[in-house]
């Protein structure tokens, strides 16, 4: 028995001895291996990988070389390790550059002396902002504000039905300032002799005339040798003209006429009044007025003549039954406003 256990005993001895020595073999093998891997090329690939800035290869490269331990030494570079995206020309040239700041440019904050009765440093007021003057709109002048006053009143009186005739000093005050002047249209004119407002030798008209009409009776006013001629025309030319345009140029051809016969003479004219709500609802052709009566003022502002804006005085109630004429009451207020706007004072 003690034969059989030394038998097994020497077995167990010899399969360590076999076991250690291949274990030894296999590890010797393995040393062998790595050392043919050549560890110092791979990590110059590598390196060359980081250098190229390709991280994932740098992983691939150690997944398939084996590389087990990797000691180089990154070379320093003053490029990122990752790609930074490059400025466009459009952010270059909207960044401004950065002031250089010298030692002459810091400098220490003096201190501030406390006050007396607290000790404590003074607070700073805030800042105030720069005040921004705000545009203003320019101021009335003498003129504008009479204007304004006369037709607020007035406009309350033609609201009231409250316009009373002309006083007998005002009807010789009217015919002393209006002595030299000849009022010249058509029968919106006429109507200022019949009404008694101003004597018929100073009113030169033609019924249902046009401006071209009226160029023939320019001789007329001319003979008179007038300072003023004030031009008051109806809406015989909304029918006569086509168009706006050709009442300007025939508007054009009486002014100059007018200055070549007459030197040195002052002229007005009227603003073409509308229909009455009645007659402009059955005449299409009159609702053109408001256009001829725009052209208008703007051709007279170009040729120096003075426009007077005669509207504001209309109202429905003061239309004759034709729907353009107009009775006593509007010529009552627009001598007053005439007398305003040519007189001394204004």
């Amino acid at each position: 028995m003690n034969n059989h256990y030394k038998k097994l005993m020497r077995k167990a001895f010899h399969l360590i001895l076999g076991s250690i020595g291949f274990f030894l073999f296999v590890t010797l093998m393995y040393v062998i291996a790595v050392s043919g891997k050549k560890p110092v090329k791979a990590g110059v690939d590598i390196v060359k990988d980081i250098e190229g800035q390709n991280v994932p290869a740098l992983l691939q490269a150690i997944r398939q070389k084996d590389v087990t331990q990797i000691d180089v030494t990154v070379p320093y570079t003053e490029e990122p390790l990752y790609p930074v995206p490059e400025k466009t020309t459009e952010e270059i040239t909207t960044q401004a550059p950065l002031p250089v700041i010298t030692e002459e440019d810091v400098t220490e904050p003096a201190d501030e002396p406390a006050t007396k009765e607290t000790g404590e440093l003074p607070t700073e007021s805030p800042t105030q902002a720069p005040t921004v003057p705000i545009p203003t709109e320019p101021s009335l002048t003498v003129k504008q504000i009479k204007i304004m006053d006369f037709q607020k009143e007035w406009n309350e009186k033609l609201d009231l039905n409250d316009v009373r005739n002309l006083s007998n000093e005002e009807q010789q005050q009217i015919h002393a300032m209006f002595m030299n002047t000849i009022f010249f249209g058509d029968s919106m004119t006429q109507a200022i002799g019949d009404y008694g407002f101003i004597d018929m030798s100073q009113v030169i008209y033609k019924r249902s005339a046009s401006v071209d009409a009226l160029i023939e009776k320019i001789p007329e006013v001319a003979a008179v040798y007038p300072e003023r001629v004030v031009i008051f025309v109806g809406l015989n030319n909304c029918n006569f003209y086509k168009t706006p345009e050709d009442f300007a140029t025939a508007f054009t051809a009486l002014v100059q006429k007018l200055r070549e016969q007459i030197p040195g003479v002052t002229l007005y004219v009227s603003s073409l009044l509308p229909p009455s709500d009645v007659l402009g609802s059955t005449r299409a052709d009159l609702v053109r007025a408001p256009m001829y009566d725009a052209l208008l003022n703007h051709t007279a502002n170009i040729l120096g003549v003075n426009y007077i804006d005669s509207k504001w005085i209309v109202r429905q109630q003061n239309y004759l039954k034709d729907g353009i004429h107009m009775n006593r009451t509007f010529y009552r207020v627009w001598f007053r406003y005439l007398q305003l706007l040519m007189g001394p004072n204004l």
